[in-house]
C-alpha cells in the first residue's frame, strides 16, 4: 500500500512539474514583446536614405512604415524575411521635412484594416544645414491640422489576451497545486517516548 501511495505520489508530482513548464512558457511566449523597428543612422538630412532592421514580425504580412504618425505617408513596404522574421530595407526621409525628431512607424495590417502586430517605432533626426537639430527640438511636426497618430491605436487581438490570461491562471493553478501537495506529505508518526524507572 506504501508502495502505490509512493508512486501515485511521484506521478503526480512529475505531472506537476510538466504542467508546470508547457504553463510557463505559454505564459512567457505571450509576454513577449512585438517586433522591433531600427533605424541607422538616427541622424539624418531631409532626402537622405536610413536603414531600417527589426525581429520578431509576422512573416506573411508586409510592413509598411510610415512617417511620424499611424497614418503619416507612407516611405515604404517590405515582407519579413519568412525564416528567421526579421525585417531589413531602407526608407527615405522626405525631403523638405524640417530639423527635429522624428518616428518611422512600421505596421502590419489585414485585409480588414486591423492591426496584426503592435506598431513599431524608431527615432530619427533631421538635420539642418548647420548639422544636429537643436537641443529640445520638437518630437514631431506641430500643426492645427496633424492627425493624432500614436495617441489612438487598436487593441491589442483577442488570441493573444485568451493566451495572455490562461497563462496568468496557470501558473496560479500550478502554484496552488504544488502548494497543496507539498502539504499533504505524509509525516511520520512521532513515537511515544518511553521513560525508564
Amino acid at each position: 500500500m506504501s508502495r502505490k501511495r509512493n508512486r501515485n505520489k511521484a506521478a503526480t508530482l512529475v505531472a506537476l512539474v510538466a504542467t508546470g513548464v508547457v504553463l510557463l512558457t505559454a505564459a512567457a511566449w505571450a509576454c513577449v514583446a512585438g517586433p522591433s523597428l531600427v533605424s541607422e543612422p538616427q541622424g539624418v538630412a531631409a532626402g537622405e536614405e536610413v536603414q531600417i532592421s527589426g525581429i520578431t514580425w509576422n512573416p506573411d504580412l508586409p510592413v509598411v512604415i510610415r512617417f511620424n504618425a499611424l497614418d503619416g505617408p507612407v516611405l515604404g513596404e517590405f515582407m519579413p524575411d519568412p525564416d528567421s522574421r526579421r525585417l531589413a530595407g531602407s526608407v527615405e526621409i522626405p525631403a523638405g521635412t524640417e530639423p527635429g525628431n522624428y518616428v518611422l512607424i512600421g505596421t502590419q495590417e489585414s485585409a480588414d484594416g486591423e492591426y496584426r502586430m503592435i506598431p513599431a517605432r524608431a527615432l530619427v533626426s533631421v538635420h539642418g544645414a548647420g548639422g544636429a537639430p537643436l537641443l529640445g527640438a520638437p518630437l514631431e511636426a506641430q500643426g492645427a491640422d496633424r492627425p493624432a497618430g500614436l495617441a489612438s491605436a487598436g487593441s491589442a487581438s483577442t488570441g493573444s489576451l485568451v493566451l495572455a490570461g490562461l497563462g496568468v491562471a496557470g501558473v496560479a493553478l500550478f502554484v496552488a497545486g504544488a502548494g497543496a501537495f507539498l502539504t499533504t506529505r505524509k509525516r511520520p508518526e512521532p513515537k511515544a517516548a518511553t521513560v525508564d524507572v
